[in-house]
């Protein structure tokens, strides 16, 4: 059946955090901290993406500088950490073929995959599904101010998995994310710097960005074409 959390939180897990960090936030920081939050989690290693499935829109930053960016901010912060896996592999980056990997790495281990709100009625149709939400469990970031795992706000309902037997299903319902305070997204900081007239005051101002990506950010000019 893959990688079980415990019946109590006395074992260790990994939270999984990927993302294609277009470019990484506080928000997403506030997530990662969330779990860390978790009794049974020690470790949150954050996993970017190198290459997106062809259907999506390509990342802004080339994916060097997005990694950098990761590196940058797991260097701070105790109990996070980097996995570049996705760099070493060729073609598109899809989730069953990190967890997969990931899975046989660390199998003693349970694995978490950290889910944004908004993606959480969708995950039940990733490619591999069913191989993916045997291997890991998957964990929602509940929206700021929102609760999610209760009856009025299910962060994930059971009939969308009918691939999982009702004794994995009760692992899927035992870990849960505590809410973070703000709301934040790369494609909101994505929208402000390119229409920023001074990209520097704009970046250097903005509360969701990470001081320590700040000056990387001016100097990488991604998200931006003027200059100040």
């Amino acid at each position: 059946m893959g990688n079980l959390p415990p019946n109590d939180d006395s074992a260790s897990a990994v939270a999984l955090l990927g993302g294609v960090f277009d470019p990484p936030h506080q928000g997403h920081i506030d997530i990662g901290l969330s779990a860390l939050q978790l009794e049974a989690v020690a470790e949150v290693i954050w996993i970017p993406c190198a290459r997106i499935p062809h259907h999506k829109s390509a990342p802004v930053a080339p994916a060097e500088a997005r990694l950098q960016m990761v590196e940058r901010i797991c260097s701070e912060i105790d109990g996070f950490t980097v996995d570049d896996l996705e760099f070493h592999r060729e073609g598109p980056s899809y989730t069953v073929d990190t967890v997969r990997t990931l899975s046989q790495r660390l199998d003693d281990k349970p694995l978490l995959w950290i889910v944004g709100a908004d993606n959480a009625d969708k995950i039940a149709q990733w490619k591999s599904a069913e191989e993916l939400w045997q291997m890991a469990i998957p964990v929602v970031a509940p929206r700021p101010g929102v609760e999610t795992g209760t009856s009025e706000n299910p962060a994930l309902v059971r009939e969308d998995f009918p691939y999982i037997d009702d004794g994995r299903w009760q692992h899927f319902l035992h870990w849960q994310l505590p809410p973070v305070s703000g709301e934040i997204s790369s494609s909101e900081i994505r929208s402000l710097l390119a229409r920023a007239e001074e990209p520097r005051s704009a970046i250097s101002e903005h509360p969701g960005i990470p001081a320590i990506l700040k000056e990387f950010l001016i100097q990488g000019g991604w998200y931006h074409t003027s200059s100040d």
